[in-house]
């Protein structure tokens, strides 16, 4: 936290045009970056004598701002749950106090929710990967999510995609297949396999979908024949 001096407002501008972030300078010297809300709270104005518990809040405020303002920022890229953006935080050089706050802030205005972040990274994976309930798991559990929390996540997936996991892999083991159309069948069996093992799939339900899919393959071609 950078020490704010004691002295008087010599400038309270914002610091970009329709910004809530507003820059104080006191002495001449731009001293910090506060909310709107701090600079009604403290009637900051120019000309105001800031005294030394005034600039020891206005200290304050402005590292617990510049944190939140850095996990917007984060967040804005993309979704990332409570761990991953405190871990972030942490390397930018956030204490933990700052990071506690900015989180804690986040969560009430509903941008950080573990649940829902988990909720949408297994239905993008269920719907365009055709990766296992496993692997799905273990990337959430990697990302930070709770295990009772991912274990959710990825049933409430499923049973809105109306698939179980042999469902899944059997969609999974059908988008593949038209790509080995022109192996011959032991080198398509082998690649598929291989194919379904990778996303995590357990032999059991490998095997089935397996069963499945090159039966119907089978039966198609006989069709055309």
């Amino acid at each position: 936290m950078q020490p704010v001096p004691a002295g008087v407002v010599t400038a309270l501008h914002e610091r970009r045009s329709g910004s809530s972030r507003f820059v104080v300078a006191i002495d001449g010297q731009i001293a910090a970056t506060v909310s709107a809300e701090l600079i009604g709270q403290l009637g900051l104005h120019v000309g105001r004598r800031v005294d030394e518990d005034d600039a020891h809040r206005l200290a304050q405020a402005s590292a617990l701002l510049a944190v939140f303002d850095k996990a917007v920022e984060l967040l804005s890229v993309r979704a990332r749950s409570v761990r991953d953006l405190q871990g972030r935080l942490r390397r930018a050089g956030a204490g933990d106090a700052a990071i506690s706050a900015a989180v804690e802030r986040l969560h009430a205005l509903g941008l950080l929710d573990d649940e829902a972040y988990a909720r949408n990274l297994a239905r993008s994976r269920v719907l365009s990967g055709g990766v296992s309930r496993r692997r799905i798991g273990v990337e959430l559990q990697k990302r930070g999510i709770a295990r009772d929390v991912a274990d959710e996540a990825i049933a409430e997936t499923l049973d809105e995609a109306e698939l179980d996991e042999d469902g899944a892999a059997r969609a999974a083991a059908t988008k593949r297949l038209r790509a080995l159309a022109s192996l011959d069948p032991a080198t398509r069996r082998r690649r598929l396999y291989a194919f379904l093992a990778r996303r995590g799939y357990p032999p059991d339900v490998i095997a089935r979908a397996l069963r499945n899919v090159l039966a119907e393959g089978d039966a198609d071609g006989d069709d055309t024949d």
